[in-house]
């Protein structure tokens, strides 16, 4: 019996990524990821998705483009971004790669980040309005203090400037 063929892992964005990029984004995060010492990042916003308890991808950096289709649109609740979204509070992982706590999605450990943390962000004229969930991946195993998450959290923040 003929062994089945892997799936092959995509190379290019589909189409959903694509439509729901803003650039302007993209810069603000790539600023973000470096001046926190960080190897990935992404931004999902609330605004564009078509339905309520959804959010959607909209800036990458470093995340290989099977990631972003992954994670083009994302249920409330589902991996870091989704539960973040859903606690309505930071979620922080010591290793992407080897945690066992459901956070995690599978399909997410391609980015190769070890320590992460998804931090909410709110409307500031109405702190119950979920805005955007920020994504911070790191390359080595990291346990994040509350001070550290106050302030990646804070620094989250200023996405909105971009948006």
């Amino acid at each position: 019996m003929p062994m089945p063929m892997p799936t092959p892992t995509p190379t290019t964005l589909n189409e959903t990524v694509l439509k729901n990029a803003h650039p302007e984004v993209r810069a603000w995060l790539a600023a973000f990821v470096e001046r926190n010492g960080g190897f990935v990042g992404s931004v999902h916003l609330s605004g564009p998705a078509a339905t309520e308890g959804e959010i959607v991808l909209v800036a990458a950096h470093n995340l290989p483009p099977s990631v972003q289709n992954g994670t083009a649109v994302i249920p409330v609740g589902k991996g870091m971004a989704g539960t973040a979204a859903e606690r309505r509070a930071p979620v922080a992982v010591s290793d992407f790669q080897t945690d066992t706590t459901g956070v995690a999605v599978p399909g997410g450990r391609a980015a190769r980040a070890k320590g992460s943390l998804t931090l909410p962000v709110f409307d500031p004229a109405d702190d119950t309005r979920l805005l955007a969930v920020v994504g911070l991946g790191f390359t080595e195993t990291r346990d994040f203090t509350e001070a550290e998450i106050a302030a990646y959290g804070a620094d989250a923040a200023t996405v909105l400037k971009a948006v």
